[in-house]
């Protein structure tokens, strides 16, 4: 039993967290070759820090709920990806309401922000630390750096 318990755990903890959770997409898989027709929205962590891991003790922007559906904070879901929660979505031009989840490694915080995609925009989350438990969270136009979104709750 010791010989095929042992190799068995080596290749799980192998297997843990070795691809990235996939984008979230309102679109079927098929039409999403051409991004230009579509809203593209990511998180600063996932354009900033393509190398990432949970170790570094940086904070995530991890996006939860699009239209009060939820997308990440997945049980289980680290078992097979690093992160348990979409960095990046491909949505259809339209009126959105996304929660974003900015964590820390013992720490987190939700924000409910609201916004339109355009065509072919590419919109970015972003994060600022202002001081103790003080935290901005929004969405800008990576074009134009023009803040596209606004607090719902």
């Amino acid at each position: 039993m010791k010989t095929i318990a042992l190799p068995a755990f080596i290749a799980l903890l192998c297997l843990h967290g070795c691809a990235e959770m996939p984008a979230y997409s309102n679109v079927a898989a098929s039409e999403v070759t051409d991004e230009s027709r579509y809203t593209v929205v990511e998180t600063d962590t996932y354009a900033g820090r393509p190398q990432r891991h949970y170790a570094d003790l940086l904070p995530d922007l991890n996006i939860i709920k699009v239209n009060d559906k939820k997308v990440g904070n997945i049980p289980l879901s680290t078992y097979y990806y690093k992160n348990d929660s979409p960095q990046r979505a491909v949505l259809t031009p339209g009126k959105y309401t996304m929660q974003l989840e900015y964590r820390l490694p013992r720490h987190f915080m939700f924000a409910d922000l609201e916004f339109e995609g355009k065509a072919g925009q590419k919109i970015i989350a972003r994060s600022k630390y202002i001081g103790l438990n003080r935290l901005e969270i929004w969405l800008e136009d990576s074009a134009t750096g023009e803040v596209v979104s606004k607090r719902v709750r």
